[in-house]
């Protein structure tokens, strides 16, 4: 048994589920992990679309170090700090909601609590739809709209009450804003855990059309499609509608606890001070992280270089496609690509085939049938050459199908 696993098993909760239960790792480094035996696995995984900048940037990992040699906690709640405020000018930069400004929490979960929140309190309303197949967390009020795996929600019930689950159907969406007093809708632009599906572009405008209607905030959950995964900073604009709300985690930091709810300053005015809040929800040395982080992004073009690589590597898996008929789909945009088998087990093997020739994939999907290409941004050509040559041979190979 690995050494980390012994203790692992021996001092963690059961709890937590893993992918490759084997895989320790000690360090890493752009597109790279470092195993405890010197060992490097190219990432296509980035901590479950986490990295966007590849492991340990060298401008992200000094920000951190000099943030953390200046003030590691304060809580905003006592004093003011410029990395928070920073922070929040610069993603008001980014984001398609015009004088936009953003509350700062922990993780992704806690970014669509916030939202939730922020919708309720401001509408008055109780009432939340989200869509089938969506993940927004596990946290109780995130959990209350996730439904891209049930066992995620078995042994919790009862969960939040007036929260509605609604397919891509605005006709459904309707009858639900008729018969309920709905404070907010939300919607990821792009399942993550759901196995990146895309929601149908007159979906979406429809969507936007039925909250415009009805009084009803459009909240989109861009935890795991924002920071250019989807060869644009957000999923918003492949859409070309504006939410009212977002919320982003995953990218934002490169790793470190950030998440954040952003809305326009005119909603965010309808939050009382005190209506809600966080001890560790904008800590300065993740603040700093994510500052770099976006820097990155802008300085070495990084969007575009997701667009540009995430058509090539669509490309050639489509390729695949027609050559191996165990692939049943191929889908997402940009550097967020999910290759659809339909069954778990052939899954299973082609992980552990790559995981064996050093690639490191993950699966998604409600049956985990679900391949999922997330590298890092930065990611070159001759990395992605190199993944595609070790899953045809995964796909391939006899012993994996």
């Amino acid at each position: 048994m690995p050494k980390l696993l012994e203790k692992f098993k021996k001092y963690t909760s059961p709890v937590l589920g893993r992918y490759f239960p084997d895989l320790e790792i000690k360090g890493g480094k752009g597109s790279y992990l470092i195993g405890m035996d010197g060992k490097k696995y190219l990432d296509f995984s980035t901590g479950i679309a986490t990295t966007v900048v590849g492991h340990c940037h060298p401008k992200v990992a000094a920000a951190v170090s000099k943030q953390a040699k200046q003030l590691m906690h304060i809580c905003i709640g006592v004093a003011l700090y410029e990395p928070y405020i920073k922070l929040a000018e610069e993603i008001s930069k980014i984001v398609p909601i015009k004088n936009a400004q953003s509350f700062f929490c922990q993780s992704g979960s806690e970014a669509v609590e916030s939202a939730i929140k922020l919708a309720k309190y401001s509408t008055k309303k109780p009432g939340i739809i989200a869509f089938k197949g969506g993940f927004h967390g596990r946290t109780l009020g995130a959990l209350s709209a996730t439904t891209s795996k049930m066992k995620y929600r078995d042994g919790y019930d009862p969960l939040l009450q007036e929260f509605y689950i609604s397919e891509f159907d605005l006709a459904q969406v309707e009858q639900l804003m008729q018969s309920h007093s709905i404070a907010g809708a939300i919607l990821e632009p792009m399942l993550g855990e759901g196995g990146y599906i895309e929601a149908p572009l007159e979906f979406v405008k429809g969507l936007r059309a039925l909250c415009d209607k009805y009084g009803v905030l459009l909240i989109l959950d861009e935890v795991q499609t924002g920071f250019g995964h989807t060869g644009a900073w957000f999923a918003a604009e492949h859409f070309g509608i504006i939410p009212d709300i977002m919320t982003m985690a995953k990218g934002i930091a490169s790793g470190l606890p950030l998440g954040a709810c952003v809305a326009s300053a005119e909603l965010m005015a309808k939050w009382s001070p005190g209506a809600h809040g966080s001890t560790f929800g904008g800590n300065p040395v993740s603040c700093a992280a994510a500052i770099a982080t976006i820097s990155v992004i802008k300085s070495e073009k990084l969007v575009a270089n997701a667009k540009k690589l995430g058509d090539y590597l669509k490309k050639k898996l489509l390729e695949l496609k027609e050559k191996f008929p165990a692939i049943k789909e191929v889908r997402g945009r940009g550097l967020m690509l999910g290759v659809d088998f339909g069954d778990s087990n052939i899954v299973k093997n082609i992980l552990n085939y790559c995981l064996e020739k050093q690639l490191v994939l993950i699966s998604t999907g409600a049956d985990g049938t679900v391949i999922r290409f997330v590298p890092a941004l930065n990611i070159n050509k001759k990395q992605i050459d190199t993944a595609l040559s070790i899953f045809e041979q995964a796909v391939s190979s006899p012993p994996s199908l």
